[in-house]
């Protein structure tokens, strides 16, 4: 069981780092086209999936 809470705590601290890239590109690519508007908001999942993360850490 203490692996997998290492294991748990490693993804979440990985979408920590993933969603603060995914703030600065989306902000980049959002006005860009319509393929950007589509990675910002994948982007932006990635950093909602960052906050339900957090209780983990």
């Amino acid at each position: 069981m203490g692996e997998a809470m290492v294991q748990i705590k490693e993804v979440a601290d990985h979408l920590q780092t993933l969603a603060v890239q995914a703030d600065m590109l989306s902000v980049k690519f959002e006005l860009e086209s319509s393929r950007g508007q589509e990675l910002a908001l994948l982007l932006r999942k990635i950093r909602v999936l960052s906050i339900r993360a957090k209780p983990y850490l």
